[in-house]
């Protein structure tokens, strides 16, 4: 389960909007295509969309693996992970909504590796009782640390179990710092940063009549999107749009009284 614990290390784990299958999976594909190995030209959307019409990628169990095959044999195997509290239709066998989806990238080196994946993570559910605790996990974080379970369940050697364990010391002790009331913590870029700051995620809260507030520990992409005409509007109409080389993608938004509106949001570099 190593291309797993490699996205939880490099923040590629999303809350997936509440718009449904073909939704989520766009999402995901947008994230995938920040892979720098990923072939030039590669459709991913497409080629996601594709192969769920020839076969569901719905396991079973809650949990969807939907995959791009690469053309090319050299590689390392790529994830990215979304969440779902509400549950996915996502046509599954045994007809249950999807809670877990794992999107990956496979070189034709890495199959046999994919599949032990797969085959791990689903020992892994089983023997922690099944999909429930992640399903009605209050939030990312509760995810990602019950997530690094099933990742020091797989893994069978010290080392990548060392890593994991580390990971989520990290994560529970950040989670653990004091936060004054009124806080709004943000996942920082610098998680997503180890992969080459090519997948930022950031949150923008807006109060009328028209002050937009960018919720980031980079200061030069806070003051980039204050200063970017319309960026309320933008981010409202809910549709992808471009910023700076990056695809801005709003993944939730919660409107609160008084007017005000905070969306979460993530950039994937263009061209990745």
């Amino acid at each position: 389960m190593r291309s797993i614990l490699t996205a939880l290390q490099d923040g590629r784990l999303f809350e997936l909007p509440e718009a449904g299958k073909a939704r989520a999976l766009e999402f995901l594909a947008r994230i995938l295509d920040a892979n720098p190995n990923i072939e030039v030209g590669t459709d991913t959307i497409e080629e996601i969309q594709q192969r769920e019409e020839e076969c569901n990628t719905g396991i079973g169990m809650g949990v969807g693996v939907p995959h791009v095959r690469a053309r090319r044999e050299e590689g390392e195997l790529f994830s990215a992970i979304g969440w779902s509290s509400q549950g996915v239709e996502y046509g599954a066998s045994d007809g249950k909504p999807v809670h877990l989806v794992v999107m990956y990238y496979i070189p034709g080196a890495q199959k046999n590796v994919y599949l032990k994946e797969v085959s791990s993570l689903v020992k892994a559910i089983r023997k922690s009782g099944g999909m429930d605790p992640i399903a009605h996990a209050p939030d990312l974080n509760a995810v990602r640390n019950l997530l690094l379970d099933w990742v020091s369940a797989g893994l069978g050697d010290a080392g990548p179990e060392a890593v994991a364990r580390m990971i989520k010391l990290e994560v529970k002790q950040a989670q653990a710092v004091p936060v004054p009331t009124g806080t709004v913590l943000v996942e920082p870029p610098a998680a997503a940063g180890r992969t080459g700051g090519r997948v930022l995620t950031f949150a923008v809260l807006v109060m009328p009549p028209e002050t937009v507030m960018v919720l980031a520990q980079d200061p030069g992409w806070v003051a980039l999107l204050e200063k970017e005409p319309g960026l309320a509007q933008r981010l409202a109409g809910g549709v992808p749009f471009a910023v700076s080389g990056h695809q801005l993608i709003v993944t939730n938004t919660t409107t609160y009284s008084g007017g005000r509106v905070f969306h979460q949001c993530v950039a994937v570099a263009n061209g990745s």
